[in-house]
């Protein structure tokens, strides 16, 4: 497998857990068309939708068929909440699938690189995770470069496996394996940079 920037990010990205009082920030995204239109997200056209996504994003609980980490994206020089992202595992699984969005007025800047390699570190770290997978529309190549970006091979195409807003859809499947992404980061290694 080919070195990659993921080790190499520069944008600096915070990911916190949401609160109730995120929900201006979710919904500015939400409603969104071209920020939601590749997610399984809704696309919330009145604040109240955008509520009850957010809480059901705060109310995942332990015990349910997945476990979802879902955070939101801050960068130092901007609004409090520039994107959300999120890893989601299904119980009793050491794989998981990530996932994110960034406002349009912040896209080239590398912040969906940096939360997903973000999204990496927090899956293997600290999930203690075996294969993090991620999927994206054919239509949707900068998330295509942003996986590759941050290691993750493609694996395949699934044809028409995601139903978004009411559509089946293809989908590209990549992933990486956590003795992968040691390599990629160097750890164990501190000549590599950053170990997690």
């Amino acid at each position: 497998m080919p070195e990659t920037a993921s080790h190499r990010v520069r944008t600096t990205v915070t990911l916190r857990r949401l609160t109730t009082l995120d929900i201006k920030a979710v919904h500015q995204l939400l409603c969104d068309w071209t920020v939601v239109r590749y997610m399984l997200l809704p696309h919330c056209k009145t604040v109240e939708e955008s509520r009850n996504c957010l809480d059901g994003m705060l109310s995942e609980t332990p015990g349910g068929a997945w476990i979802s980490e879902v955070r939101a994206i801050e960068v130092p020089d901007s609004a409090p909440i520039v994107g959300l992202c999120g890893i989601a595992i299904l119980h009793g699984s050491e794989q998981g699938e990530i996932w994110y969005l960034v406002r349009p007025d912040q896209w080239g800047r590398g912040i969906a690189q940096a939360a997903a390699s973000e999204l990496l570190r927090l899956g293997f770290s600290e999930l203690n995770l075996h294969r993090i997978f991620a999927t994206c529309l054919p239509e949707n190549p900068a998330s295509s470069r942003v996986l590759e970006k941050i290691g993750m091979r493609k694996e395949g195409h699934q044809i028409q496996n995601l139903k978004i807003h009411s559509v089946w859809h293809d989908s590209y499947l990549y992933a990486i394996l956590r003795a992968e992404w040691e390599r990629i980061v160097g750890v164990g290694n501190p000549s590599k940079g950053r170990t997690a």
